[in-house]
């Protein structure tokens, strides 16, 4: 099973921050491919996507786990050994323009995700959640923010690993694949206060007016 890591090395960030290797890592999360396989499904050359998985192994992030022979030739299968997280130390001494890389890569990984579970009726169960909230904070209210987010992550990480221990007991049982994104980041500027979309029937607040 891929194991969630902390990266505290700028230089494994910037490494890791190429949006290929943020797709190719995503695609091996408990899975095993070839560069093959994953050149096919996201649409990138060969060449281009066997240098980067030759990157990623020698990153630490992926490991050869199998090899299989076809048509005279070798073909090698990956699966991806951890799911890079980036500590804040790390984050802090990253540039800014490899911080925008990382969260492009990351964003568009995420947006492809979520554009497939709604054609798919990802979306159709009764107690799915969906909600975007906006809103002002001052510096306390960020880091407590930012606070409670690192905790309840670390929460679900753990409901993950028992559900997949109890699932691994019982082979009958019904596994639901389960997509959490988590995010907090500056708004871009515009004019007006924010308005805040609230769970379930998604009606959206107006700000009261002036009196």
């Amino acid at each position: 099973m891929t194991v969630p890591v902390d990266i505290n090395d700028p230089k494994l960030a910037k490494a890791y921050a190429h949006p290929l290797r943020i797709e190719i890592l995503a695609l091996l999360d408990n899975r095993v491919a070839s560069p093959k396989e994953i050149a096919r499904e996201l649409g990138t050359p060969l060449s281009n996507t066997s240098y980067h998985v030759r990157q990623l192994v020698s990153l630490g992030f992926l490991e050869l786990v199998g090899r299989t022979a076809r048509r005279g030739a070798i073909e090698h299968h990956y699966t991806a050994r951890v799911r890079p997280t980036i500590t804040d130390e790390g984050w802090a001494k990253v540039p800014a323009i490899v911080k925008r890389a990382i969260a492009g890569g990351q964003l568009q990984r995420t947006v492809n995700r979520v554009v497939a579970a709604t054609e798919q009726g990802g979306f159709d169960r009764d107690d799915v959640h969906n909600s975007l909230t906006m809103g002002r904070l001052d510096m306390d209210g960020w880091t407590e923010l930012a606070r409670a987010m690192a905790g309840w992550l670390e929460h679900a990480e753990r409901i993950v690993e028992e559900s997949e221990a109890r699932l691994r007991e019982d082979e009958h049982a019904e596994a639901l694949e389960t997509t959490v994104v988590l995010m907090q980041f500056e708004s871009p500027k515009r004019a007006g206060k924010p308005a805040r979309v609230r769970r379930g029937s998604l009606q959206i607040q107006e700000p009261a007016p002036k009196r």
